[in-house]
């Protein structure tokens, strides 16, 4: 059977590579709706990102919902030097055909999960910041019965890359990471200590670049990563987004371990730092279930042939 998993992005460019993912796996995920959230772009820029790609990847038949313009309690910060003005590095997308669902974000994403026949579940890939995934479950707390996990890009154990200690999705609004992180569904949590092995070369985009029409897309977002500042000069870009759902593919490829974790909701410096309270750092915390699995590891030689394979299948 195919798995049901529920996209929930704020395309950004490695969004837009890991959507592109997805869409050409579909012989192992059903894709049940996307939903939008602010992140690297406003809301409206990120949205229409998303209903432009689901047309350019042949998925029209897929709901697109917008979701929150804002994280729940702070302003939100938008990362247009590392994504672009339009989000998509070098790609202006063309003005969507194809319209929004009416509904917003979280009460769609409810009456999505809550329509599974029978004992169906949804598992939920949230690959921005995590505001819609917090309402969702702080708004219809029973709908959990109903989620098998969250399969989320974000987070760190170790350095970040929006700051010392935190990963941008996380920093971009900690409240709704910790109120996720807290909820009692399963987590799996693919962050920069694993995201960060998970790279293409150029040697790979120019390989993209000399295919179709589609792959050219791809490139020209992706070519845009190797000008911006945070990459500049470097051989190789990390693909975060990608990660779940190639995880999801084939979960033997990785490695990780299960904590107890929380996020540090302060205005300093740890803004956004997921914590790992458990074994010698915090020793009182150790009864605590641990509710966090931590993906660390992957065979990356795999990761960019996969990731290549299935961005060739367009």
């Amino acid at each position: 059977m195919r798995r049901n998993i529920w996209i929930d992005t704020d395309p950004g460019i490695d969004d837009a590579i890991a959507i592109a993912a997805a869409f050409a796996s579909t012989d192992r995920l059903k894709i049940c709706g996307i939903s939008t959230v602010a992140g690297n772009q406003t809301i409206d820029i990120v949205t229409d990102n998303a209903l432009w790609l689901t047309e350019l990847l042949g998925g029209k038949e897929v709901s697109v919902v917008r979701g929150a313009e804002h994280p729940l309690i702070r302003r939100p910060h938008p990362v247009g030097r590392v994504h672009g003005e339009h989000g998509l590095g070098y790609v202006i997308p063309d003005k969507p055909a194809r319209t929004l669902t009416s509904a917003q974000g979280a009460a769609f994403l409810y009456q999505a999960i809550r329509d599974l026949p029978g004992e169906e579940k949804m598992t939920l890939v949230p690959i921005g910041p995590l505001t819609n995934i917090a309402l969702l479950l702080g708004t219809y707390p029973k709908i959990r019965q109903k989620i098998d996990q969250i399969v989320l890009m974000g987070g760190s154990a170790r350095e970040g890359n929006i700051t010392a200690t935190a990963e941008y999705n996380i920093w971009a609004d900690p409240e709704a990471a910790e109120m996720v992180f807290q909820s009692g569904v399963p987590i799996v949590m693919c962050g920069l200590d694993v995201t960060m092995k998970c790279l293409l070369t150029m040697e790979e985009i120019l390989k993209l670049k000399k295919a179709g029409p589609i792959q050219q897309q791809f490139a020209r977002m992706l070519e845009f990563y190797f000008d911006s500042t945070a990459y500049r000069g470097k051989g190789s870009v990390a693909m975060h987004d990608s990660v779940p759902f190639l995880y999801l593919l084939q979960e033997e490829k990785f490695s990780g371990e299960h904590h107890v974790m929380h996020v540090s909701c302060t205005e300093d410096s740890c803004r956004g730092m997921t914590c790992v309270c458990d074994g010698a750092y915090t020793y009182s915390q150790t009864e605590k279930p641990q509710n966090v699995y931590v993906l660390k590891d992957v065979d990356a030689a795999w990761f960019t042939q996969e990731l290549m394979e299935r961005l060739m299948r367009y």
